[in-house]
């Protein structure tokens, strides 16, 4: 029996609350509705700063219209052509609002104030470096050994002067190994805020090669009973392979055969992409 009561009792209230929705959507309500908010008419010249995402509206209409409008996800748009660089509010009278067809809702009027306080300012410049930036250590130790050169090397940024402050750089998207492979490539900039704009979009990469460095080991060793015992090889190679490389990578040998002279000749084997410019000396005698 108990159990029959609880059943009427929940069908009842669900009953009610359908009943309740149906006289919400069918009769006439106000309520308080919040809109994305874009100004229009912007004049040139003119950055703005401290602009509300949203704008609340006092509505009427049938609860099921007011439904339906908020489902849309329409837009209010204010008219900014007045502003200037000492306007510190907007009236917000003149508000479009983007409302589909068929939606009899009345808009009574913003619900929280007639005027909205903005900051607008006057666009600034500045001329800022372009700095290359890389998809990960090993393509930037790959370039810095290449000869290359970024067109232009700086950017003229247009904003407001708060913006502007906080930019010392602009950035390149990301330079990967493709990139580097092409030898030529247009790289776009990356903004570093919304409301500021740049002089140019991408800038061009040439890369004309690999730039060499040399090094001198003065100590590499040749096999007994050769005078000197010991010479210096002067290498050319990638300077992030020249790092890495040590007297104990350099092969040295001494030829069996005796030149015209009666010295020997030394044959040096060295690691790969790397180059022998000179040996001191280049050829030895055998110890007696």
């Amino acid at each position: 029996m108990l159990k029959d009561n609880l059943g009427l009792r929940v069908f009842a209230m669900f009953l009610a609350v359908i009943l309740w929705m149906q006289s919400i959507l069918v009769s006439e309500q106000r309520s308080v509705v919040s809109f994305p908010l874009t100004l229009r008419d912007v004049p040139l010249g003119i950055t703005l700063e401290n602009i509300p995402e949203q704008l609340s509206f006092n509505v009427r209409g049938k609860g099921l219209d007011i439904l339906r409008m908020i489902l849309s996800k329409p837009t209010v748009s204010i008219d900014a052509s007045m502003i200037s660089v000492n306007t510190d509010q907007i009236p917000l009278q003149d508000y479009i609002i983007d409302l589909p067809e068929n939606i009899n809702v009345s808009f009574l009027g913003p619900s929280d104030a007639e005027l909205l306080n903005i900051q607008a300012d006057v666009f600034h410049q500045k001329s800022v470096p372009i700095r290359l930036d890389f998809a990960n250590t090993y393509t930037q130790n790959r370039l810095s050994e290449m000869t290359y050169r970024i067109t232009p090397e700086t950017v003229t940024i247009f904003g407001s002067r708060s913006r502007l402050q906080n930019i010392s750089m602009i950035l390149t998207q990301s330079i990967d190994q493709e990139i580097l492979s092409a030898g030529r490539a247009e790289i776009n900039l990356v903004l570093p805020y919304d409301d500021v704009s740049l002089s140019e979009d991408s800038v061009t990469l040439s890369i004309s090669g690999i730039q060499e460095a040399t090094r001198v080991f003065t100590d590499v060793s040749l096999p007994a009973g050769h005078i000197p015992s010991r010479i210096a090889v002067r290498l050319q190679a990638p300077a992030s392979i020249l790092e890495r490389i040590s007297e104990d990578d350099i092969a040295a040998s001494v030829m069996v055969n005796a030149d015209e002279s009666g010295l020997y000749p030394i044959m040096i084997v060295v690691p790969e992409n790397v180059q022998v410019i000179a040996v001191t000396p280049d050829r030895v005698r055998k110890r007696q």
